[in-house]
């Protein structure tokens, strides 16, 4: 094959790659990290033919649906929320007098773009997530300071979004990517 069908190929398989990324992250059979990590694998420029013919296996099966909404509530006390776990569609988070840490790197979601909103008394908000993920982030604080740390990798096209909402008063957000 020429060099130039070679490259047809390639680009066609990444783009093939891609959407079974899409989907598998989208259906919750990838984590958002392990998805970060095979994104980065399909749009780097060393990408090679056989690597990609092995991304996302086709026959895992999918796991459970995750819920449209889950309720965080907190009073005098920490929550976390770390390792596998799925990450609902909409995530409230309730904390007075308590600090919220969400580890997002090995979350499974059940959708494109999850919602995470915090309503924070005197508390500090944490979210790690991993390289390669959209992260927008809203809302109002009072007395509290925002970090957004977006990472040195560019989300590719179809990349999961988490959106952050947090209304605070006495706290501080802090969205990092690791």
């Amino acid at each position: 094959m020429t060099a130039a069908g070679d490259s047809h190929e390639l680009d066609r398989l990444r783009e093939t790659a891609q959407v079974r990324l899409e989907k598998a992250v989208g259906d919750g059979r990838l984590t958002l990290e392990e998805y970060s990590e095979q994104a980065a694998v399909v749009w780097s420029r060393d990408a090679d033919l056989a690597r990609l013919r092995q991304l996302v296996p086709v026959d895992t099966p999918p796991p459970p649906v995750s819920r449209p909404q889950s309720t965080l509530i907190g009073i005098f006390g920490d929550t976390r929320r770390s390792g596998r776990w799925s990450l609902a569609v909409k995530t409230l988070a309730l904390l007075l007098f308590g600090d919220v840490k969400l580890d997002l790197r090995s979350a499974v979601i059940g959708a494109r773009t999850s919602t995470i909103t915090l309503v924070t008394l005197f508390g500090d908000s944490t979210i790690t997530v991993p390289e390669g993920v959209h992260v927008e982030v809203g809302g109002f604080d009072l007395f509290g300071d925002r970090e957004l740390d977006a990472g040195a990798q560019d989300p590719g096209p179809g990349a999961p979004a988490i959106r952050v909402v947090s209304y605070s008063l006495f706290g501080d957000l802090r969205v990092r990517t690791r």
